[in-house]
Order: structure tokens, then sequence, then C-alpha cells
């Protein structure tokens, strides 16, 4: 599974789509496109041997498995991104705590600009990613979306070319509610002692997004081995 951020790009990065062979190209002559998997397996890539299959058979699975592709990756793009903020929201944090520490005395004012501050983006990180989990694309919102932002609410089982290919894409939830990062709501009267405690909170969102994230890349892998069956 990927453990980190860079990976889990890596691995996206990999994702291409089925190529036909130029002419008078044999199949299996050429070195074909290679895909890495989050535990450093060489597989092949989509397969580029179309003879069973007619050019409009081709074309349509092309399309569809590349909609398919582009539903991940929008997934993928929208954690990436809330994974970013939190690991910015818990730097904040951790400076603000160093700075003032939740036991000292007297306490640090509650009414002062840098703790308005703090929690104001922490509320700004809560609603960053309830948004982008409301992806514009359906599938997306299946796999990233809280249950009942998308027709379907459950697991995506792809169908390409009218076939189901076995494969599924696990829900993998990071708005800020439960089911998601469980991002609590402060309110603006929340004290320094509140504040430390969000330290614990993003650590655990952050193992939350990027194990989640690992998880789709190896749901996307799988999605590739069972597209090149069908070619």
């Amino acid at each position: 599974m990927i453990t980190s951020k860079i990976a889990a790009n890596q691995t996206f990065a990999q994702i291409v789509r089925p190529q036909r062979p130029e002419a008078g190209e044999a199949a299996g002559e050429g070195s074909g496109d290679q895909v890495r998997t989050t535990r450093g397996e060489m597989i092949d890539g989509i397969k580029t041997d179309l003879s069973p299959f007619g050019a409009n058979r081709w074309q349509n699975f092309n399309a569809e498995f590349n909609a398919v592709v582009r539903s991940i990756r929008i997934a993928d793009q929208a954690m990436g991104e809330i994974e970013s903020h939190l690991e910015q929201m818990a730097d904040e944090v951790a400076t603000y705590v160093k700075r003032y520490p939740p036991y000292q005395s007297p306490p640090y004012p509650r009414e002062s600009a840098e703790r308005a501050e703090l929690l104001n983006n922490f509320a700004g990180l809560r609603k960053l990613a309830d948004r982008l989990s409301v992806a514009p694309d359906a599938h997306a919102r299946q796999i990233i979306g809280a249950q009942g932002e998308a027709s379907g609410e459950s697991d995506w089982q792809v169908r390409v070319g009218g076939k189901d290919l076995g494969v599924t894409i696990h829900r993998q939830p990071v708005h800020s509610g439960k089911e998601g990062l469980d991002l609590p709501e402060l309110a603006e009267s929340a004290d320094d002692r509140e504040i430390a405690a969000l330290g614990k909170v993003l650590d655990q969102a952050l193992t939350t997004v990027r194990s989640r994230r690992a998880e789709l890349a190896d749901d996307a892998v799988n999605a590739i081995r069972e597209a090149e069956k069908n070619l």
C-alpha cells in the first residue's frame, strides 16, 4: 500500500490510456506500457493487441475506460489538495502551541488575534474538505463524498463496454464528518487546550487521507489489470 503522497502521485501518473498498435507493428514487439504497483511490482500495461475487436468496439472501450480513469484522478487530486492543507494546518497548530503552551499561567487572552486567526483557518479547512469532496464528477463524488452526495452511496462497481470488469473502486470519504476525516467544529471561544488537542486530530486526519488515497491507487491499478484482459 502507498504510504506517501509522492508514491501516490507516481502511481496515478502511470495510469495511461489504451493505445492502438501502429501500422505494421506486430503484437508483443514493442516494450509496452509498464505500471508499477504500490508494492513496487512491475506489471504489463494496457495491452495493444486489439485483433479480436473491431475499431468501433475499441474506440468505445477506450473512451469509457478513460472516463473511469478520469473519475479516479479527480478524486485523487481532491484528496491530494486536502492532504496538503491538512499538513499546513498541522504546522500552524504546532507553531501556535509552541509559542503559547496550553498550561501557561496566566493563560493567553482568548480574544487574541493569533487564536482567532488559527480558529478561522481551521474552520476554513473543514469547509474546504467538504467542498472538494463534492466533486463535479459523479463517480468521484461517490468515492470521496459523504453518503447522499451522489446517486450511488456504496462502492463503485466498474462497468466498461456494457460489461462488469469485476473491479470495485471503494469509497474513500474525505469530508469533515465522522465517516470522513472527523474534523471537529470549534467555537470561537475555544481555549488553548482545545487548540493543542487539534494536533492529534490533524495527525489522525493526515493518516486517514493518506491511507485512503493509497487504497484508491490500489483500486486504480486493479482496474488497469482487468481492463487489459478485455483488449
